[in-house]
C-alpha cells in the first residue's frame, strides 16, 4: 500500500495544480430584473422629447456596428475577468427598432479563450447629454470642433444564441460619444475626457453570468484597439523593440496583432 501512495501522489499534485480554463460559477441569488442604471456622464440632459427626436433622425447603431471593408480594424476588444483576458465582439447586424427610437435589434459573434460564440440582443439609449466644451476634445477632424459633442448612455442585453463556446449571457450599461458631421451624420467622438467613456469613443461596461443562479464575471469593451490605450496598463513593454507584456499574452493577447477574420464562415472545399 506504501508504494501505491508514493506512485501516486505525482499525479494526484500534477492534477491539482492545473488551473481552470475558466471562471467558475459559484451559486449566487437570481439578478435583478430591471436594466441598470445609464452610466453618469457630465453635461445637459436632453429631454425626452428632444432625445426621441434626435435619435428619430439618427442611427447611432452604426458606429458599433462592423463594416466589412475595414476587417480586422473592425472588432471591439476588451477584457473579461480579473486578469485581463482578451474578450472580442462583432456586431454583424444592427437594426434600429421602428417603435422605440434609440433601441436596436442586434446579433453578431464574440470570441473568448479561443471560442467563437453566436450571440443576439438588445441595447437600447435612454439618455443623452450635451458634453461641455472642456470635456469635449475631438481631435480627428477640425470641422467637428465647433459642432457639440454628446454622450449617449443606456443598457445592453447579449445572449448567445448556441452551445459552442462560453456561451450564457452579457448585461451591462453601454455609453458613447458622438458629434454630427455637416450631413447630420453621427460619427464616434473617439478622443474627449469623458469619464463616462474612459476618455472617449464607446464604451460596453458589464458582466458575464452562465445562468441566472450563478455569479457575474465583469466585462467590457470599447472600439478597435482603445482597450489597450484606455483601459489596460503597461501592455507593449521595451521601448526601440517594443512586445506584448507577457502579463496580457498568456491571457489571448498574443496574436493581438494577428489579421485573423474569426466571424467569418468557413467554407468547406468541396472533394
Amino acid at each position: 500500500m506504501r508504494y501505491f501512495l508514493l506512485l501516486a501522489a505525482p499525479a494526484l499534485l500534477l492534477g491539482a495544480a492545473r488551473p481552470s480554463r475558466r471562471p467558475a460559477p459559484a451559486p449566487l441569488a437570481p439578478p435583478p430584473t430591471t436594466a441598470p442604471a445609464p452610466l453618469a456622464a457630465p453635461g445637459a440632459v436632453l429631454s425626452n422629447a428632444a432625445r426621441q427626436a434626435l435619435l428619430a433622425r439618427i442611427n447611432l447603431g452604426r458606429l458599433w456596428q462592423h463594416q466589412p471593408q475595414k476587417g480586422t480594424e473592425d472588432v471591439l476588444n476588451g477584457t473579461f475577468g480579473y486578469d485581463g483576458r482578451r474578450l472580442e465582439f462583432v456586431f454583424l447586424s444592427v437594426q434600429p427598432d421602428a417603435k422605440s427610437p434609440g433601441r436596436y435589434l442586434v446579433s453578431g459573434k464574440f470570441r473568448c479563450y479561443g471560442d467563437v460564440t453566436p450571440f443576439r440582443g438588445s441595447i437600447e439609449v435612454q439618455q443623452v447629454q450635451r458634453l461641455p466644451a472642456e470635456l469635449a476634445r475631438e481631435f480627428e477632424r477640425s470641422e467637428t470642433l465647433a459642432a457639440p459633442t454628446y454622450c449617449a448612455t443606456g443598457s445592453f442585453a447579449l445572449r448567445a444564441s448556441s452551445a459552442q463556446g462560453l456561451g450564457g449571457r452579457f448585461d451591462g450599461r453601454i455609453a458613447l460619444d458622438f458629434c454630427l458631421d455637416k450631413g447630420g451624420r453621427a460619427e464616434l467622438a473617439r478622443y474627449t475626457l469623458n469619464p463616462a467613456t474612459r476618455r472617449g469613443g464607446l464604451l460596453f461596461d458589464g458582466a458575464w453570468r452562465e445562468a441566472d443562479n450563478t455569479d457575474a464575471v465583469p466585462a467590457l469593451w470599447k472600439q478597435d484597439v482603445a482597450v489597450i490605450q484606455q483601459v489596460l496598463t503597461r501592455f507593449e513593454i521595451g521601448d526601440r523593440d517594443a512586445h506584448i507584456n507577457p502579463r496580457y499574452a498568456r491571457v489571448g493577447w498574443n496574436n493581438f496583432w494577428k489579421n485573423d477574420e474569426w466571424w467569418v464562415e468557413k467554407s468547406l472545399a468541396r472533394r
